[in-house]
């Protein structure tokens, strides 16, 4: 008698049939639960990592050196004063730099978006630089410039005080950067120029008719201001407020610079001082700080969400919304004179004492005369630029640097626009968490980061990849995803569905309409995100400090080592090449941008003139008018 019972075998094939089954019913979902697991990888990973080795004594490494499971790293971190102290310190700085910076961000977006004032491309053209200028080089150009003995403010405000008496240029103070008000200072310059960046969007789409309604019932501007635009405003000033707190608690470069020679240590660089120890580096304790700036970022970072949820339904325009500009009157000069002096206060003194020692003899020269500045001997000189273009050693940081930064920009732009034609297919709770996973490295600071990165690689099969190019670039990678989101995400949603459907029906797959259509449309936009990636990768200080090699460092390694070792002008110098590199790759990619423009109004010149006249499909041609070749009506002149 036959044995009719269902084989293992035969169930094993009936799964996979069902499979097949549900994975052609249901494409959009499959791709976005492949997607989904990558992001989890990428994503998610270093900071569990983080978490796992703060309960072990050192990382997984074996021999003499190797950790053992241990509560005793949080006890130590979280029952010393240190921590509390340190966690004080940055919600003091986090305090002192948001709330002025938020109130000088709303201050200039009004007086852009909303008021005649003079030279408004002042105001956005110091912001952007401000965020596009890495926060290294920012802070060492302030540490030079504050500098207690030679820094430019103090040395020009002791020869005011003493009408330029000799001794002036070698005297102490009356400032000294390196302090809580210094450190402040540079803080509040970089979160306003962020967060004014952010909000300049908002307040110019902002409807005028809530305050032509108050000013007709006897409001006066100032109330009709903090009465009408502010409350309305309100939700998108908060969410920018809560990035700016979470870009701040984060912040590395800065307090590195200008807080531990203070003594003022930080979440994030107390980081540092566990893992720089000089006997032995308590991985275990690092970790364990690490988590508690971690709950305090992922709850700030899910109350951004919230408030960025709601923010949708503050405002509503059209076309027939009306925008109109604020008469300054005899405010208008005053306020082009603050604009003016913050400008030259925030950029250009820091950028004229960057080139100032990058062409000196030594830190600290001042001319006296005129005359000493062409001094071939004593004056002006070339020597620091020299001496990095003819060391092949600091040419390769260069290359090195610009390498592992454009391919860690690129493979961000990249994931950032597949996630988001993901989170398009389908919507639901599975695109809305796909959405979300990309902004999660905005909340692991790149120490951390790097922190996670080494305990993923130490714990798996990938110990060989610690300490090489390939590890920190793909640490890099995952550390502008965020960035990269915010410049992309405006773009790809503006591309109608329709056009992958025309491929889809052509017989094109879905990864062909990827390519052909999206990526291709978003070029522009993409070259954009690229260099403000790239820019942001190479200047970068934490994550290179834990995974970058010392024989062949980064440039923001060296940079750092050199201002260390007490060589400020090869700093300088090296970063006035950075920013002349930074420019010929912005004038080669707005060539491209051009060009793309170009071929593009080509194409559609030729498909409207290739066009059958009579044909009356998609492709619009449009009619030539013809004058006639003798009037029918003689014309008449009136007596």
């Amino acid at each position: 008698m036959a044995n009719d019972a269902p084989t293992t075998s035969d169930a094993r094939r009936g799964g996979m049939a069902r499979l097949r089954r549900e994975w052609a019913l249901r494409p959009e979902r499959n791709i976005q639960i492949l997607i989904g697991i990558v992001a989890a990888l990428l994503f998610v990973s270093p900071a569990l990592a983080v978490i796992i080795g703060a309960f072990r004594t050192s990382p997984f490494t074996e021999g003499p050196q190797a950790g053992v499971w241990s509560l005793q790293p949080v006890i130590d971190v979280f029952t010393s004063p240190e921590t509390w102290g340190t966690l004080w310190n940055t919600v003091l700085l986090t305090v002192a730099s948001v709330i002025p910076a938020t109130i000088l961000a709303v201050f200039f977006a009004t007086l852009v978006t909303r008021t005649n004032v003079l030279a408004k491309w002042l105001i956005t053209g110091t912001m952007a630089i401000l965020v596009a200028l890495p926060p290294l080089f920012y802070a060492l150009s302030w540490s030079m410039l504050g500098n207690e003995t030679v820094g430019l403010i103090n040395v020009w405000l002791r020869g005011i005080s003493s009408g330029f008496a000799e001794g002036y240029l070698w005297g102490q103070g009356p400032l000294n950067i390196e302090s809580w008000g210094g450190l402040i200072l540079v803080s509040i310059f970089r979160a306003t120029a962020f967060m004014f960046l952010i909000l300049i969007g908002p307040f110019s789409t902002m409807d005028r008719s809530l305050e032509e309604a108050a000013r007709v019932s006897g409001a006066g501007p100032i109330r009709t201001f903090f009465g009408t635009q502010i409350p309305v405003l309100m939700p998108a000033i908060s969410a920018v407020v809560v990035i700016s707190t979470v870009a701040s608690m984060e912040a590395f470069d800065v307090p590195v610079v200008l807080g531990v020679p203070a003594d003022i240590y930080v979440l994030p660089t107390e980081v540092y001082r566990y893992l720089n120890d000089a006997r032995n580096p308590f991985y275990g304790h690092a970790s364990a700080v690490s988590i508690l700036l971690l709950v305090i970022l992922v709850g700030l970072l899910v109350i951004e969400r919230r408030l960025q949820g709601r923010r949708r339904f503050t405002t509503v325009t059209g076309k027939g919304a009306r925008q109109g500009e604020w008469s300054l009157g005899r405010w208008r000069l005053p306020l082009f004179a603050f604009s003016l002096v913050y400008a030259v206060i925030a950029v250009l003194l820091p950028l004229l004492q960057l080139l100032l020692v990058s062409f000196s003899p030594y830190f600290g020269w001042n001319p006296t005369d005129w005359s000493m500045i062409l001094d071939p001997q004593a004056g002006l000189t070339t020597k620091w630029f020299e001496t990095i273009l003819s060391s092949q050693q600091s040419v390769n940081t260069f290359l090195q640097t610009a390498a592992v930064a454009a391919l860690a920009a690129v493979l961000g732009m990249v994931a950032v626009i597949v996630i988001l034609w993901a989170v398009k297919l389908r919507r639901g709770r599975l695109g809305t968490l796909l959405d979300g996973s990309q902004m999660l490295p905005m909340v692991v600071p790149g120490l951390l980061l790097a922190l996670g990165i080494i305990t993923v690689v130490l714990i798996g099969p990938w110990k060989s990849l610690y300490g090489s190019s390939l590890l920190l670039m793909a640490a890099l990678f995952i550390a502008v995803v965020p960035l990269a989101s915010r410049t992309i995400a405006g773009a790809i949603v503006q591309i109608p569905a329709e056009l992958e459907e025309a491929t889809r029906v052509s017989g094109g797959s879905r990864a062909r309409a990827l390519f052909a259509v999206v990526f291709r449309l978003l070029l522009p936009s993409a070259l954009n995100g690229w260099l403000l990636c790239f820019v942001v990768a190479s200047g970068t200080l934490a994550i290179p400090m834990l995974l970058g090699e010392r024989r062949a460092p980064m440039l923001a390694i060296k940079v750092y080592d050199d201002y260390l070792a007490g060589n400020f002008s090869l700093a300088a110098a090296s970063f006035v090449l950075f920013v002349v590199e930074i420019l010929l790759i912005a004038v080669v990619i707005e060539i491209l941008k051009r060009l793309l423009t170009r071929r593009t109004k080509r194409r559609k010149l030729v498909l409207a003139t290739s066009a059958d006249a009579d044909w009356t499909g998609a492709v619009r041609v449009r009619p030539t008018r013809h004058l006639p070749r003798k009037l029918d009506v003689e014309p008449t002149v009136d007596a």
